[in-house]
């Protein structure tokens, strides 16, 4: 797929329908992402019944359809700090396709809109492809990289919203 512009991407806000759907993108995308330990990969597949904890947590899921089909999707959560958002998953049949992008942007601005301070997420030390885009949207290290599972180091990054 070529690359579109991010604006071009539609990030819509998933609702607890939409949980088995994003639950079968986990366990298709999850399985292939060889860089985290498999202890990670397995526990990232969510079921549509954690999904839906999820929400009622109060965790938003938001995303992109393609065709119909939810192709990309990330969690976030407002807390004291602002808004964290973590669990991203792009289909592989949209990688460099500026959905990442997109998802990051509209992370911005529902922080923007819902008065968040700041916004943060971890990132895999060594994943190029997460680190680009950290740097690309302005983000910066934040603390010390730390274990957020066993053998899975991680930086968390964060980013004033202005």
């Amino acid at each position: 797929m070529a690359e579109l512009p991010p604006e071009e991407i539609r990030i819509v806000e998933f609702t607890e329908d939409d949980a088995e759907e994003i639950s079968q993108l986990f366990r298709q995308v999850w399985p292939l992402a060889k860089e985290y330990p498999p202890h990670w990969r397995k526990k990232r597949m969510y079921t549509p019944q954690q999904i839906i904890e999820d929400m009622r947590l109060g965790y938003h899921y938001f995303g992109s359809r393609l065709g119909g089909k939810i192709v990309g999707v990330y969690k976030a959560i407002i807390t004291d700090k602002g808004l964290f958002g973590e669990h991203q998953t792009v289909s592989p049949s949209c990688r460099v396709s500026g959905l990442a992008s997109a998802m990051y942007m509209q992370f911005e601005q529902y922080a923007r809109e819902h008065g968040c301070p700041r916004v943060y997420c971890n990132i895999l030390v060594g994943q190029t492809a997460s680190e680009h885009l950290m740097q690309k949207f302005g983000f910066r290290p934040w603390g010390e990289p730390y274990e957020q599972a066993p053998g899975m180091l991680v930086q968390m990054y964060e980013k004033p919203v202005v």
